[in-house]
């Protein structure tokens, strides 16, 4: 069974590419903190990408240092190694993302102005709709 559970901060914001055929991928990088017996030890950094409206409503409401849980799987894939010289034996490295299947926002950290943007657009103007009279 190929099943990841992460809980970290974005160590960037998430970075969108649209692809043809209307599908959009996001991808970032989630910091997580290695723990030993209840003593922080190190940072691990795993890339991880999303896909299609997950994708846009986490460019959207999240930003580097917003704190997350995904669930997805992990994937591989080699890639060669850049800077070889010529004439060597090719090489290759293993690269491993995860897929996120599921994504729970845990905190947000809201782009700067953009929380006035949403109070101005949420306030009704006076008078209307509602009753009156009151």
């Amino acid at each position: 069974m190929n099943n990841v559970q992460l809980i970290g901060n974005l160590a960037r914001a998430v970075e969108l590419r649209e692809l043809g055929g209307g599908k959009v991928v996001g991808k970032s990088i989630l910091a997580v903190s290695r723990m030993n017996k209840g003593t922080r030890t190190g940072t691990d950094w795993i890339p991880v990408t999303l896909w299609d409206r997950q994708a846009q409503a986490a460019a959207r409401y999240l930003d580097k240092g917003s704190r997350i849980a995904v669930q997805g799987r992990l994937h591989g894939d080699y890639v060669p190694v850049k800077g070889q010289a010529e004439g060597e034996a090719k090489r290759s490295r293993l690269v491993l993302e995860v897929i996120v299947d599921r994504i729970t926002y845990l905190s947000t950290v809201k782009r700067q102005g953009e929380g006035k943007a949403e109070e101005a657009t949420e306030a009704k103007p006076a008078g209307s709709g509602g009753r009156s009279g009151r």
